[in-house]
């Protein structure tokens, strides 16, 4: 592979920058761990500085990679080796978030102030809570919009990247999952789906600051997501439902899941008629949701910040274009957010000498998977 993107095989070893010991690649000219190639390859390729209030004197350590990002970039370039020269431009700019783009209409680089006058790391939250002490996650910032220092984005331009994805998604014409009829057909639009979901997830606001593994496991619900429950809001919106009531060729257990999806989560979905930034709040929370279940402190954290941010902007997007009062609202984004339960929380009712555990879309299509022989989710090497 040429240098563009990060080439070598994967050693055991130490991030340069960050410090973390871990298998690394040279990306870019330089031996790091992912998560610091994916910030590099983010900042230069949104031409974006930092700025850092403790005069680039930061240390360098893997806790606190996510607190300041201009000392962050900076050991990529001088701890690193990293060449800004290696990067590849955008092509287009269908994923640049908005806040760049309207830099680009003022001229000059994109500045971005992050504070780090407080050594307080992900790492030093509890599960849920943050200490008294600490700056609160999400300030005030950039006019009157609530912006999010953990994710580096405001809470509507978050809103708007999911927004986005599901725009692109559409116009994909990728074929509906539900109307595949066969596991050859499935394949194929795994496959296709899977490396929309690698773009997705890896230049997701927030993900930049999380471990590789981390974003591995992210990433299978990146593409669960536009594998399944995209599909099912196309058929929950669609007005000719029976094209979808079809036998896949000679396969039940194919049948049975995609009838199972529909009868769960596609009839939840069908009753609240959501529109598409509904609809992309409600994947968003999904997709963070799964997330927590199986990984560290410091997704749980971004993932709560990611449900914050999106719920707020939500809100935000129904007091400018609807009636709704607040408790229309409230009980509005409650019904997106109850969503969550077909997907993946498992109810267990106990029967005299039976346990009968209802199972749950995400972990029926993984025991589905198996039994098909079909590959896990997340193989693909990041690099």
């Amino acid at each position: 592979m040429s240098g563009s993107s990060g080439s070598t095989p994967s050693s055991p070893g130490m991030c340069l920058v960050c410090g973390l010991s871990c298998r690394t690649h040279f990306h870019f000219g330089g031996a790091s761990c992912t998560a610091c190639a994916s910030f590099f390859r983010r900042t230069v390729s949104l031409n974006i500085r930092y700025v850092c209030k403790r005069e680039n004197d930061c240390i360098s350590s893997p806790e606190v990679r996510s607190i300041c990002r201009a000392c962050r970039y900076d050991c990529c370039i001088n701890k690193a080796g990293m060449n800004r020269d290696l990067v590849q431009q955008r092509k287009n700019d269908k994923r640049t978030p908005k806040y760049v783009l309207n830099s680009r209409n003022v001229g000059g680089e994109i500045v971005r102030d992050y504070t780090t006058n407080s050594y307080t790391t992900l790492h030093e939250f509890s599960q849920g809570e943050q200490s008294e002490s600490s700056p609160s996650p999400s300030v005030s910032s950039e006019g009157s919009e609530e912006f999010s220092k953990i994710l580096d984005v405001s809470h509507g331009e978050l809103l708007s990247y999911y927004v986005k994805q599901v725009e692109l998604a559409k116009s994909a014409n990728v074929k509906n999952t539900l109307l595949v009829n066969n596991i050859e057909e499935l394949l194929e639009v795994i496959n296709i789906q899977s490396e929309w979901a690698l773009e997705a997830c890896t230049m997701c606001p927030g993900v930049d600051i999380l471990d590789r593994d981390d974003v591995v496991v992210l990433l299978k619900y990146f593409e669960f997501a536009n594998i399944w429950i995209d599909s099912l809001w196309e058929y929950s919106t669609s007005s000719n439902k029976e094209e979808f009531d079809r036998k896949c060729d000679g396969n039940n257990s194919l049948s049975e899941f995609i009838q199972q999806a529909k009868n769960t989560l596609g009839s939840s979905l069908s009753h609240l008629n959501l529109n598409t930034h509904e609809f992309a709040a409600l994947k968003s929370i999904c997709i963070w949701k799964l997330g927590v279940h199986d990984t560290t402190i410091s997704i749980k954290i971004v993932a709560q910040e990611q449900y914050h941010a999106v719920t707020s902007a939500l809100r935000k997007y129904y007091e400018i274009s609807s009636n709704m009062n607040d408790s229309d609202i409230a009980t509005k984004i409650a019904e997106i957010t109850l969503q969550i339960v077909p997907v993946f929380v498992s109810h267990s009712i106990e029967i005299p000498n039976k346990v009968d555990q209802l199972q749950t879309i995400y972990h029926d299509m993984v025991q589905f998977y198996e039994n098909a022989g079909i590959r896990k989710l997340s193989s693909y090497e990041m690099t």
